[in-house]
């Protein structure tokens, strides 16, 4: 087996904007003995605060709604498996952690002692920003590592 070289972390999730930073990625940065680590963090659904009836019919609909979230995630590790292969990416993984997008890209990737982290950008202005914050931004004022921010608008390859 050869030698892994950079390590690669790429926050990806259903958007547009995580598959162009990834093609981006692909189509222009990789080298051969790159290991890339996809890391995504499932939507997170409030249901504490839903009136959801009787505590069978709260388990019943909490039991569907993490089915649901188990599907998504596996679309989406088959969807980059793939991409992985047609874009001739031969070393990764896929990685999925609970929590705050920004704060699980940044602990994965310093566990994993990733050389860089791209992520994408949906490009919100300053005051949806600040009320609604950004991955991005978070990721690349807590990194440890180099940040590639891709705002890539209609880069789709």
């Amino acid at each position: 087996m050869s030698e892994v070289g950079r390590r690669i972390a790429i926050g990806i999730d259903e958007s547009d904007f995580a598959e162009q930073a990834f093609n981006y990625y692909a189509d222009n940065m990789k080298k051969d003995d790159d290991y890339v680590i996809l890391i995504h963090t499932p939507e997170r659904y409030n249901v504490m605060d839903a009136n959801l009836g009787t505590p069978v019919k709260r388990a019943t609909v909490l039991q569907e709604i993490l089915e649901e979230v188990r599907v998504k995630v596996r679309k989406l590790e088959e969807k980059y498996k793939k991409k992985m292969e047609e874009k001739g990416l031969k070393a990764g993984k896929f990685v999925t952690r609970r929590g705050d997008p920004g704060e699980a890209i940044v602990h994965v990737a310093e566990k994993e002692s990733c050389d860089l982290i791209i992520t994408g950008s949906r490009g919100m202005g300053m005051i949806r920003r600040t009320i609604l914050g950004s991955v991005s931004d978070y990721v690349l004022h807590h990194a440890h590592c180099p940040v590639l921010i891709c705002k890539h608008e209609g880069y789709k390859k």
